[in-house]
């Protein structure tokens, strides 16, 4: 039996966190469980004060939704069988992290940030949906012209 001294024993700390930073770790959780369901993942970290972190999460998820899209409609659908998955598991897990985060660094969140980004990206997502609308109805002109 291995019989450790005294002072040779690990200590394990627990660090107390302000209600606060309790509060701002579970907005943090939340706001990136939900808004990276609806394809704007990394609100949570942005409002945890990981600006250019989020900002690369949102834009590698778009990357994410629109490769998984694609090879979707080339696998007639058995793509998405993997693909939606991935897509409930990522925010819950990023939402885990963003938490863990803000817990470890007693943050306090930031609206501000969360909304120049969330406001941006929303913006993105909106311009881009009426580009593909307006490419759709311009590709339609141009078909009607050519017969």
């Amino acid at each position: 039996m291995d019989i450790q001294p005294e002072s040779q024993k690990p200590v394990y700390v627990v660090r107390q966190s302000s209600p606060e930073t309790e509060g701002a770790a579970t907005t943090a959780m939340w706001l990136e469980v939900i808004f990276g369901i609806f394809s704007l993942l990394g609100i949570g970290h942005v409002y945890s004060g990981r600006t250019a972190v989020g900002i690369a999460l949102m834009i590698g998820w778009w990357a994410y939704i629109v490769i998984a899209t694609f090879i979707s409609l080339l696998t007639l659908g058995f793509g998405a069988c993997l693909f939606v998955p991935l897509y409930l598991a990522v925010p819950i897990i990023s939402g885990i992290q963003a938490r863990t985060y803000t817990q470890r660094v007693g943050g306090k969140g930031s609206w501000q940030s969360v909304g120049l980004v969330a406001g941006s990206g929303c913006l993105l997502v909106i311009l881009s949906i009426v580009a593909l609308f307006a490419f759709g109805i311009f590709a339609n002109v141009l078909s009607q012209f050519n017969r």
